[in-house]
């Protein structure tokens, strides 16, 4: 169990990371407003789905490999569709627009 820390804000005793449970909540709200939720930033169901069904495609093709970005092909449990053209560039959520890297190359490969 963790140890209890202060609330970032007010100072009072919580188990959480940073907040206790109010501040938590009112901070989750004002960064949810900041960025939007991902549904509305265009991350919806649809989205999921498409992202799904590409994922799956790769993995019957290739297994659990990684086609890597800025470094070599390599195994990978984490893989995600990746955008080829960034939605913030005005890319789409078709298939020809998806393809796969792990998290890490992903996350590496950020709006480029």
């Amino acid at each position: 169990m963790r140890r209890p820390r202060p609330c970032l804000v007010c100072g009072t005793l919580t188990r959480n990371p940073s907040r206790c449970n109010t501040h938590q909540t009112e901070w989750q709200a004002q960064q949810d407003q900041r960025r939007g939720s991902a549904s509305k930033r265009g991350y919806g169901s649809a989205y999921r789905r498409t992202a799904a069904a590409v994922v799956a495609k790769h993995r019957t093709q290739y297994g659990s490999w990684c086609p890597g970005w800025g470094v070599a092909a390599h195994a990978s449990t984490d893989l995600t569709a990746d955008h080829v053209v960034p939605k913030s560039a005005g890319g789409s959520d078709e298939t020809a627009n998806l393809a796969v890297l792990c998290r890490s190359c992903n996350a590496r490969k950020h709006n480029r």
